[in-house]
């Protein structure tokens, strides 16, 4: 909280400062960011600031309506502003958006659209003013980064990248939330040493790894207070759920001898549908007409046998329940989950019960919108506790996901992707309970981001699978292979704990290697060090592979090029002032490379205000990896890129 008060009475400098918050869904982005605009909030009634935060939670709408969130929330505030005002009102420093849950914005329309819409709004606002958004995954937030410029309107934004992450919970954190909860709940001393046993006994089983996020350890808390029997098994997600079905079954679903109306499964097959409609209009919340509506569905289909009046009372209370109880502000009566945990849980479930169904395509639900991890991570094990953990039952889904993606639509990139993240939590799921993967296919998928933490592949096959900036840091490929069709881009790897024995992988197909060792200085798109890496993880790749080999370019200009690289990783323009980048801009061959830049057009001068004075900037053309990919001559297809290693070439002989 304290990192993003500072940030926020921070002055611009002639760049946009977009502050990204991230963190694991349930780790508390919503809470901090709630927590953060009514303190703001407090603090302007006092006099202490002049800035004001607007709260848009973008949960469950797309990006590409970024205007009609912004609309809808000034609408319940009643401020009598609309949303042209916004921008605006950003740019005189006065309001600063919030938008809540970024990556829940990436609509039907794909990444493009999406991006484009907030990368629209940066324009807006001429790199004046700051943004702050969250998202789950650092992953959304790169795409962001590398994407906003190539879709933007006019090319012409001006931001700086500030990342926060937001931490799980650690031992300290989680003994000082149970010391609190206790005195108020007034636990007596002799309570309470039971239950810190048992709650330390669920820390130390398997479901740890989900209480280090805030939303897990307090709900465990309050299950194990209310049920003394309570042991959180082997899948403490699924106990929650089922405690809170349980609840609602025996508290508001009952008849008049007070016995439930429907049984556990009945009632989250319906709990299941509403997710999925929700999924499919792009929305984390419905009018309690459609709630009705999948409700009427579901207890005629699930129903049958029930008296009329009986099916009356449950169409009645179903707006009643915990789980989707709420009221707009000033809106009509909607529906939504009580946490974005919940509906992932029961969209999860519906999606496995469709992958393991002959006679629905799984195209329609894989292309809605950008999967959230937490979903895939479920649908792997609903599937495997459902008894699919033969290898030909793995490999039969993968076999279906592929399908899924091989016919060519406006959204086959969307149902790649999602289609990668499921694949990837199946292979981590499966090998966690079998401890190897030998002799898959894997097919016509994206990885997109996410990992292969602690997972073997020996004798698997790659065929047309993208890996984008996913975390290869402890996975192993042995006796692989790779068609060439296969791609990698940005792969986090760490020499020692990465092998990648893929045959048939070129030098041509890696753009770039994210090295995680210590010391590293992050991506680096040199062919000589990734041809090196790779070499070291195993990697059986030509010494000097044909058609690979690219420019000889001296070092002196390939390290000072990679390292303003990187610096657009962090804003476009970059400023020829900044303090933080004269190891680049001092630099004696600096004044060579800018010119053959700019004569390629690969960059772009321009001059901004800064504090009163004119100020010279830098503005990329062309994406970072797209650019260095120059080194590596059968990935490139630009004409203006090839020139420009040729000239550097050229350049770099002259001076030696």
């Amino acid at each position: 909280m304290e990192i993003l008060t500072k940030l926020l009475e921070s002055e611009s400098d002639a760049t946009t400062s977009v502050v990204m918050l991230t963190g694991a869904a349930g780790a508390g982005k919503t809470s901090v960011l709630r927590q953060l605009v009514r303190l703001q909030a407090d603090k302007y009634l006092r006099g202490q600031t002049t800035k004001l935060l607007l709260y848009v939670n973008a949960q469950g709408r797309s990006l590409a309506r970024l205007n009609e969130a912004l609309a809808t929330e000034l609408q319940d505030l009643k401020v009598g502003l609309t949303y042209h005002s916004v921008a605006a009102l950003t740019r005189l420093g006065i309001l600063v958006p919030v938008i809540d849950g970024f990556d829940e914005l990436l609509g039907v329309s794909g990444y493009d659209d999406a991006f484009s819409s907030l990368a629209n709004f940066l324009e807006q606002i001429a790199g004046e003013g700051q943004l702050l958004t969250s998202a789950r995954s650092v992953y959304y937030e790169e795409e962001f980064l590398a994407r906003a410029d190539r879709i933007s309107t006019t090319g012409e934004q001006a931001w700086n990248h500030v990342p926060v992450r937001v931490l799980d919970w650690g031992d300290e954190d989680r003994r000082q939330y149970l010391d609190e909860w206790m005195e108020r709940e007034g636990v007596s001393e002799s309570d309470s040493v039971s239950l810190r046993n048992r709650v330390n006994g669920v820390l130390e089983g398997k479901n740890r790894p989900l209480t280090l996020r805030p939303l897990f350890f307090t709900r465990m808390v309050d299950l194990l207070r209310r049920d003394p029997g309570f042991s959180a098994g082997d899948d403490l997600f699924r106990e929650l759920v089922e405690d809170y079905l349980n609840r609602e079954l025996t508290e508001k679903l009952l008849d008049r001898n007070s016995r439930p109306l429907l049984a556990e499964k009945q009632f989250e097959r319906l709990m299941r549908e509403l997710a999925e409609e929700m999924w499919n209009q792009e929305t984390r919340e419905l009018d309690y007409r459609f709630v009705r509506e999948v409700a009427e569905y579901v207890v005629g289909d699930e129903g049958e046998g029930l008296p009329e009046a009986t099916r009356q009372i449950i169409l009645e209370r179903i707006p009643t329940l915990a789980f989707l109880a709420r009221r707009g502000n000033g809106r009509s009566h909607v529906g939504a989950f009580e946490h974005e945990l919940f509906f992932f849980y029961f969209l999860a479930g519906s999606i496995a019960s469709q992958l393991t169904s002959n006679d629905r395509d799984l195209r329609i639900i894989l292309s809605r919108s950008a999967l959230p991890e937490d979903v895939a991570d479920r649908v792997a094990l609903e599937l495997i506790a459902q008894g699919i953990d033969t290898r030909e039952g793995l490999q039969e889904l993968l076999n279906r996901l592929a399908k899924a993606g091989t016919t060519e639509w406006r959204r086959t990139t969307q149902v790649r992707e999602n289609a990668g993240l499921i694949v990837m939590a199946l292979c981590r799921e499966y090998f966690r309970r079998h401890g190897k993967i030998d002799g898959l296919s894997i097919r016509s998928v994206v990885f997109p981001g996410s990992h292969l933490k602690d997972v073997a592949l020996t004798r698997c096959s790659l065929a047309g699978v993208t890996v984008r900036r996913t975390d290869l840091g402890a996975t192993r490929f042995e006796d692989c292979k790779a068609d060439e069709g296969t791609l990698f881009i940005e792969p986090r790897v760490r020499p020692g704990s990465t092998r990648l024995e893929l045959r048939g992988l070129t030098l041509g197909q890696v753009t770039g290697l994210y090295l995680q060792h210590d010391g590293s200085p992050g991506v680096s798109y040199d062919p000589s060090v990734v041809a090196e890496v790779l070499k070291e993880c195993g990697a059986p790749i030509p010494t000097d592979p044909q058609g690979s080999s690219g420019p000889e370019a001296s070092s002196e200009y390939r390290e000072l090029l990679e390292r303003l690289m990187r610096a657009y990783h962090r804003a476009n323009p970059v400023c020829i002032g900044d303090q933080n980048l004269r190891g680049i801009f001092d630099h004696p061959r600096w004044k060579t490379l800018e010119r053959l830049l700019v004569g390629r057009d690969l960059v772009g001068k321009e001059t901004r205000s800064t504090n009163g004075q004119t100020t010279e900037f830098l503005r990329r053309k062309f994406l970072p990896e797209r650019l260095m990919s120059g080194l590596n001559e059968g990935a490139v297809a630009d004409e203006r890129i090839r020139g420009f290693w040729r000239d550097l070439e050229s350049e770099a002989r002259d001076a030696g």
